[in-house]
């Protein structure tokens, strides 16, 4: 994965006002499969990256769950 590539695909993708809470959970577990792939690099950042992965994972489980 090419995290430049992987960041820029992400702000472009990123929903708009109008997006459906599927289409939100679905970004933000794309967001969440970045921020996983980060905290598997290792450094001194991982444990936040894995922070940073559960609660975007968490967030789109609450909008599929219809949960805010």
């Amino acid at each position: 994965m090419n995290v430049l590539l992987e960041m820029t695909a992400l702000s472009m993708a990123r929903p708009t006002f109008d997006a459906t809470s599927t289409e939100i959970a679905a970004w933000l577990e794309a967001k969440a499969c970045f921020h996983d792939h980060l905290a598997g690099e290792g450094g001194a950042d991982a444990e936040h990256e894995r922070h940073l992965a559960q609660s975007a994972r968490r967030r789109s489980l609450g909008l599929l769950r219809g949960v805010t």
